[in-house]
C-alpha cells in the first residue's frame, strides 16, 4: 500500500477535536437523512435550486420595491470600513453607476462640511445604540446640487461585538420643502392670531384714553372726572402688561427676581382679580401654613397670574369657579425639577380641553378663542416664565370637569422685603424743590414733553436734545448738567449705550440712566457695562427712584437753582 500524497509544507494537516468530530459525523449524517427523505441526489437538488431561485425572485422583487421608494441600500462592514451598496444608493449621492468602491469616509466626503461632524456621531453611537437615524445635506457629484437625505440603518453583532450596519438612504429634499412650507404657513396663520387678538386689546386701550382725554376737556362733574382718570390710568396699565407679555415671551425683557412672599402677593392682587372676573365667578384662594418665599420676578408673576386667572374664566361662559391655592413641595427629583419648590395651582371648573388641545396649550399663538379675544400668549408667557425663574409649568385638563395650571416656583432663603421696607411713593409736593439739572436724550417730540413734565414734576430742571450728537455738544459748553437720561435707541451713529461710554470717558462722575422698551443686545451691553436701565414704560415714583440711585451711586451733589 502506497504511502498517501504528502501535503506541502504551506498546507497544515487540520487538527480535530473529539467535539469537532462528532459535530461533522451529525452533519454528514443529516445530509444522507435529507438526501433520503428526497428519494435521490438530484431531487434534493432541485428542490435547493427552486429554494434559491425563489430567494432570488424575493430579493429582486424586495428591491424593486425599495426603488420604486427611491431607496438606496447600503451595509457597513466594521472591520474594513467598506460600504456595499445598491446602484439607487449611488444615484441618489450623483453618480449615473455603480462605482467601484466605497467607503465611510467617501459617504462622509459627500456631506457639507457643517453636516459631517453630525453624520460621524450618528454612525459612531449605532455601533453602541444598535441603530442609525440621521438627517443630513449632501452635495451631489452630478451637479454640486445640495440635497437632503436620510439615512437610516440597524446594527449587527456577533459575539455582543458589532460587526456591520446595513440600513437605506432616501433623498428627502422635496419632503423638507414641503414641511418648510407648512412652517412657513403655520408662521404666517400665527402671526395673524397675534396680531388680531394684540390689536383688539390695544384698539380697547386706546378707545379708553381717546374718550377719556375728550371728556376731561370739558367741564363736568369733579367725581366723574376722576372715575375717567381712573379708567385711563387702568388703561395705560394694561397696555404696559401686554407690552410686557410680548416682550417677556419674545425674550426681549430680561427677569429681575427677588425673593416673594405668594400669598403677599396674591392677596394683594385680589382687587385686580376680582374686577378681571366676572359677576359669576367666583374666587378662591388657599394658602398653606409657613408657605416657602420664592425668588422670581413680580411684576412677571403678577402677570402669569392674571392671564391665567383670565384664561379660566374664559373657560366658564356660565359662571364656576377660580381657585389659586399654593404649599410646598419639598425635595423634589424628576426629569425637569431637582430641589425645594413652591407649588402654585390655578385651577378652575370650566369646560376643559381634550387630549388633542392640550398637547398644544403651551404652543406661542395657539388659542382656541375667536380672532381678537386672545393672543394665545397666556400660556407660551407662563411656560416662559416659569423655565426663566428655574422651574416648571404643568398643566392637567379634563373635558367637562376643568383646567389646573401648576406653576413650580424655586425657594429661596432670602427674606422678602415687607411693605414697611419699601420706599412709600411720594407726591410734588412733598419732593425737594431743586434736584437738580437733568439732560434728557429723546427724539420723540411727544415722549420727549411727557418726560419733561414728569422730570419737572419731581423737582429737576430740564434740557432736552434729540441725538447723542446734541448732548455731546451741549457737554461740550460746559453747561451745569446733574444727570443725563437718554434712551437706548435713537437715530445717529450712536445709540445710548455708546453715549454713555463716551460722557464716562469725556466726564467719568456724571451719572448716566438709560430708559428701554426693547433693544435686547443694547440692554446687555449696558449692564456689562455697569449702567442703569429703567424699563419703558415707567411710573413717576420709579423714575424717581432711579435717579436719585444713579445720583447716589456717582455721589454727586446736584447743583442748586
Amino acid at each position: 500500500m502506497k504511502d498517501p500524497p504528502s501535503r506541502p509544507a504551506s498546507e497544515p494537516v487540520e487538527r480535530l477535536t473529539r467535539a469537532q468530530l462528532l459535530k461533522r459525523l451529525h452533519e454528514a449524517e443529516a445530509a444522507l437523512a435529507a438526501i433520503h427523505d428526497g428519494g435521490d441526489l438530484r431531487t434534493a437538488n432541485a428542490r435547493l435550486a427552486k429554494e434559491i431561485e425563489e430567494r432570488a425572485r424575493a430579493e429582486g422583487d424586495f428591491q424593486l420595491a425599495l426603488d420604486a421608494a427611491g431607496m438606496g441600500t447600503w451595509e457597513l462592514f466594521l472591520a474594513t470600513a467598506a460600504i456595499r451598496r445598491s446602484l439607487r444608493h449611488d444615484q441618489i449621492f450623483g453618480y449615473g453607476e455603480l462605482q467601484l468602491s466605497w467607503d465611510v469616509n467617501t459617504t462622509l466626503e459627500h456631506f457639507l462640511a457643517e453636516d459631517r461632524p453630525l453624520v460621524r456621531q450618528a454612525f459612531a453611537q449605532a455601533e453602541l445604540t444598535g441603530s442609525v437615524d440621521v438627517e443630513a445635506r449632501i452635495r451631489r457629484a452630478s451637479d454640486r446640487e445640495i440635497r437632503w437625505v436620510h439615512l437610516s440603518g440597524q446594527t449587527f453583532y456577533a459575539e455582543d461585538a458589532p460587526t456591520r450596519i446595513a440600513g437605506v438612504v432616501t433623498d428627502v429634499t422635496h419632503r423638507r420643502a414641503v414641511e418648510e412650507r407648512l412652517h412657513q404657513a403655520q408662521k404666517i396663520e400665527a402671526i395673524g392670531q397675534l396680531t388680531g387678538g394684540v390689536a383688539h386689546d390695544f384698539n380697547n386701550l386706546l378707545q379708553v384714553i381717546s374718550g377719556g382725554l375728550q371728556i376731561m376737556g370739558r367741564p363736568g362733574d369733579p367725581a366723574g372726572r376722576e372715575r375717567v382718570f381712573t379708567a385711563m390710568k387702568q388703561a395705560v396699565e394694561r397696555g404696559a402688561g401686554l407690552c410686557r407679555q410680548l416682550l417677556a415671551f419674545a425674550r426681549r425683557q430680561p427677569l429681575r427676581p427677588e425673593a416673594v412672599d405668594l400669598k403677599r402677593l396674591i392677596v394683594g392682587m385680589r382687587e385686580l382679580l376680582d374686577r378681571s372676573l366676572r359677576g359669576d365667578v367666583q374666587f378662591r384662594c388657599d394658602f398653606a401654613e409657613r408657605l416657602w418665599p420664592v425668588e422670581v420676578d413680580p411684576g412677571e408673576l403678577e402677570l402669569v397670574i392674571l392671564n391665567l386667572a383670565v384664561n379660566a374664566r374664559d373657560a366658564m361662559p356660565t359662571g364656576g369657579v377660580v381657585a389659586i391655592s399654593a404649599y410646598n413641595a419639598p425635595a423634589l427629583a424628576d426629569h425637569e425639577l431637582t430641589g425645594d419648590f413652591v407649588r402654585l395651582d390655578i385651577s378652575d371648573t370650566g369646560i376643559g380641553m381634550a387630549a388633542d388641545v392640550l398637547s398644544h396649550a403651551f404652543e406661542p399663538f395657539f388659542t382656541t378663542k375667536e380672532v381678537g379675544k386672545g393672543s394665545g400668549l397666556g400660556l407660551a408667557q407662563a411656560h416662559g416664565f416659569a423655565r426663566a425663574s428655574k422651574g416648571a409649568v404643568r398643566i392637567e385638563s379634563t373635558v367637562g370637569h376643568g383646567t389646573k395650571v401648576s406653576l413650580f416656583l424655586p425657594r429661596t432663603l432670602k427674606t422678602p422685603a415687607r411693605p414697611d421696607d419699601l420706599v412709600a411713593e411720594g407726591s410734588p409736593e412733598t419732593t425737594v424743590a431743586s434736584a437738580g439739572q437733568v439732560l434728557l436724550v429723546e427724539d420723540d417730540d411727544e415722549v420727549a414733553a411727557l418726560t419733561v413734565e414728569m422730570i419737572n414734576e419731581l423737582g429737576y430742571d430740564t434740557t432736552r436734545v434729540a441725538s447723542a450728537e446734541a448732548a455731546l455738544g451741549a457737554l461740550a459748553d460746559k453747561r451745569a448738567i446733574d444727570i443725563v437720561f437718554s434712551d437706548v435707541m435713537m437715530p445717529g451713529r450712536m445709540n445710548g449705550v455708546e453715549l454713555a461710554q463716551e460722557i464716562r470717558r469725556r466726564r467719568p462722575n456724571l451719572p448716566v440712566l438709560l430708559t428701554s422698551g426693547y433693544a435686547e443686545a443694547a440692554s446687555r451691553s449696558a449692564t456689562v457695562h455697569q449702567i442703569k436701565i429703567i424699563p419703558k414704560p415707567y411710573r413717576m415714583d420709579e423714575l424717581r427712584e432711579a435717579l436719585a440711585a444713579v445720583t447716589q451711586d456717582a455721589g454727586i451733589i446736584p447743583t442748586p437753582k
